[in-house]
């Protein structure tokens, strides 16, 4: 995507699909959507923000799909049946998926860290994107959720911040098989178990984005990702757990409050460093 793109996102105020229009807009493309939520006259200030950003709303009529250059982009909640889509098909449009859309742009960014498993992945991906962002890395990042952090009376609907680094962190789901599509620098997997597929299947499909990635994040605590941290090649893998010593770094001295909890990062060597988190629960010391 090296050039400038006309994309039409069909169920653009959705969670999943306005971060998209951001990013696009943010890589100077030029961008239009419909919802059906705006045909509605629903959630206006969300869609008074895309306007803001220069994304040009339509009725889910059919209407904004004007000519065979525009890409058109679905979300998983829109049927064959939209107006939009028909549209498309009329005029010769490339159709897109959203999952596609959003892996082509995670697999063209030079750093990508991509966070998976059955539990945990929104909040530990706005923790990596915040700890980038407080350091200077100025990264892209992709969330199934609002981060609260980056909330300003500019960026309220903060499920996505747009930087320019070249650093791009993406929250990806097993549950529809599109974690396939993402080839990582660096793949954090939390933790797995049984949820929407079979252990069968989240096996394969965990194993081959793992086989895929640079360098991989592994969770010793759990025995389904400890499993696939033993037959890891040397030197790809990184573990961590909340009390198992045997991980490459793991939490001592939790000391919980109502507000949040304290813990030692500790290494094998025996280095460490304080960690004080403003989120509760011993769930959060993990991520």
């Amino acid at each position: 995507m090296n050039h400038s793109e006309s994309y039409f996102l069909c169920g653009v105020g959705g969670s999943g699909m306005l971060p998209l229009a951001l990013i696009l807009r943010a890589g100077g493309h030029q961008v239009a959507g419909s919802d059906r939520a705006l045909d509605q006259g629903r959630t206006g200030d969300k869609f008074a923000f895309l306007e803001g950003h220069g994304v040009a709303l339509h009725p889910q009529d059919g209407s904004g799909v004007t000519h065979g250059g525009q890409i058109v982009v679905a979300s998983a909640a829109v049927e064959d049946t939209v107006p939009d889509i028909a549209a498309a098909k009329r005029l010769g449009c490339r159709l897109m998926k959203r999952a596609d859309l959003l892996a082509q742009l995670f697999n063209g960014a030079a750093h990508s860290v991509a966070v998976a498993g059955t539990s945990g992945k929104s909040t530990t991906t706005g923790m990596i994107g915040w700890m980038l962002f407080d350091v200077g890395r100025d990264p892209t990042v992709m969330n199934g959720a609002v981060m609260k952090n980056f909330v300003t009376d500019q960026i309220p609907f903060a499920s996505a911040i747009v930087g320019e680094s070249g650093v791009f962190v993406s929250e990806v789901d097993e549950s529809d098989g599109s974690i396939a599509l993402y080839n990582p620098s660096l793949a954090v997997l939390n933790n797995i178990s049984l949820d929407h597929k079979s252990m069968e299947e989240l096996r394969a499909l965990f194993g081959d984005f793992l086989a895929r990635a640079g360098h991989c994040v592994l969770n010793l605590d759990n025995c389904e990702t400890a499993t696939l941290a033993v037959s890891a090649p040397p030197g790809k893998i990184s573990t961590f757990a909340l009390s198992n010593p045997d991980a490459d770094l793991h939490a001592q001295t939790i000391a919980f409050r109502a507000d949040g909890v304290t813990f030692d990062a500790v290494t094998k060597a025996g280095a460490r460093a304080q960690v004080d988190l403003q989120t509760p629960g011993l769930h959060n010391v993990a991520n």
